[in-house]
């Protein structure tokens, strides 16, 4: 079974442009089935600046938490306009991020959450409202 993600870095100007789709700081999750194929489309052209996707473990973690799961050069970033997709299997159970490795952006609030879990379907809540 598989899953996709699109994430558009940047998306408005909630927390100053450091989001995913508009929503940052933890409040979209992303409940994936273990032993899926997770893979990530993220399109940076909505910003002037560079911006990357990852999947970590946690708060500050620069490290993908599954192997191939980041954009190429993630602490570089893409330039603007340009797509990058990468595919992992998530094959442990947990909560991790969906994070911009770029320095600082994270900080500002460019993430999210996915968790890997038991539950049979995927699914996408919104944890709390904008700001």
């Amino acid at each position: 079974m598989a899953v996709t993600i699109e994430l558009i870095p940047d998306y408005n100007d909630v927390y100053g442009g450091f989001n995913f789709n508009g929503y940052g700081k933890g409040q979209v999750l992303v409940d994936v089935p273990k032993g899926w194929r997770v893979t990530v489309h993220c399109a940076n052209t909505r910003s002037a600046a560079r911006h990357s996707c990852a999947v970590v473990k946690g708060a500050g973690d620069t490290r993908p938490a599954f192997r191939g799961a980041a954009t190429a050069n993630p602490f570089v970033g893409l330039r603007p306009g340009e797509p990058d997709t990468f595919s992992f299997k998530a094959d442990a159970l947990g909560v991790y991020r969906l994070a911009c490795l770029l320095p600082q952006h994270e900080r500002a609030g460019e993430w999210d959450v996915l968790a890997v879990t038991r539950h049979p379907l995927p699914s996408v809540r919104l944890l709390r409202s904008l700001p």
